[in-house]
């Protein structure tokens, strides 16, 4: 890992770089109130810290929680030497979420071709 830091603000004019950096990345700090880019760099099985977690409403915080429970983020405190690697096998969630639709429906007597 390099010591160079890049960060994208919303007020960036121009084409939204987020699929590239989750591509290029070697780790990520994401703020809580995202569940989108904390699920998408969590598919990444590259380290994602997450900051500002304690100021989050019950839901942003259960999910988190869920997260950090599973290995697979950890609390940014700004003491952490995010250059240390570490991995955890990717999230996958949307292909477990099309097999239990696709087990539900075939519960229900629908024939689901794959």
């Amino acid at each position: 890992m390099g010591n160079d830091v890049y960060l994208f603000s919303i007020l960036h004019l121009g084409p939204n770089p987020h699929m590239g950096h989750l591509a290029w990345a070697d780790a990520f700090v994401i703020t809580a109130d995202s569940v989108s880019m904390l699920s998408e760099a969590c598919s990444t099985g590259k380290p994602v810290y997450v900051i500002g977690a304690e100021l989050c409403t019950w839901k942003f915080a259960d999910f988190q929680k869920r997260l950090m429970d599973q290995g697979v983020a950890r609390p940014f405190t700004g003491k952490e030497n995010v250059t240390d690697s570490w991995s955890y096998p990717p999230l996958n969630d949307t292909a477990d979420a099309a097999s239990q639709v696709i087990r539900a429906l075939a519960q229900r007597g629908w024939t689901i071709h794959t």
